[in-house]
Formats: C-alpha cells, sequence, structure tokens
C-alpha cells in the first residue's frame, strides 16, 4: 500500500510541474500576443478607444480568467510543494526502518 501511495504522489507530482510549464508557457504566449497588439494600436489610438470599448465585456471575462489562472498557479506551487514535503517524509521514514 505504501509503495502504490508514493507512486500516485510522484505521478500527481509529474502532472502538476507539467501542467505549471504548460501554462507559464501560455502566459509568456499571451504577454507575446499583448505586447505585439499594444505595438500596434500605438499608431491608432482611435482605433483603439473604439474597439476598447466595443470588446469591453469580453476583456472583463479576460481579465477574470487571468485572475483565475494566476490563483490556479499559486495552488499549483503550494500543492507541488506539499507532495516534495510528502514524498521527503515518506523517505526518511524508510530510511529510518
Amino acid at each position: 500500500m505504501n509503495y502504490l501511495f508514493k507512486e500516485k504522489l510522484k505521478e500527481r507530482l509529474e502532472y502538476c510541474l507539467e501542467w505549471r510549464r504548460d501554462t507559464e508557457l501560455y502566459l509568456h504566449s499571451k504577454n507575446l500576443t499583448d505586447t505585439v497588439n499594444h505595438r500596434y494600436y500605438q499608431k491608432r489610438p482611435l482605433s483603439k478607444f473604439l474597439l476598447d470599448i466595443y470588446f469591453l465585456p469580453i476583456n472583463i471575462l479576460k481579465f477574470l480568467r487571468f485572475l483565475k489562472i494566476k490563483k490556479n498557479l499559486e495552488i499549483n506551487a503550494i500543492e507541488i510543494d506539499y507532495i516534495y514535503s510528502q514524498l521527503e517524509n515518506r523517505k526518511e521514514k524508510n530510511e529510518k526502518k
């Protein structure tokens, strides 16, 4: 039973690390797109203003989604730390035996 739990913890840890990597890659890509859009609309301020007004509800939803992603990244970091500590505790217990 102990071995099975340890393996499940390792699988969960791999999943969490992979999710964090993919999410950080997504945020980096989103930042790149935002930078390009900002540079494009610097030359077209009226167009930018009108589009911002037109897409205000969608932009609010995107912002809320961004906040949710940030929250999930923080939760994921806590989970990764906790899984590492659990694996270390199990390792120490096995060394004592």
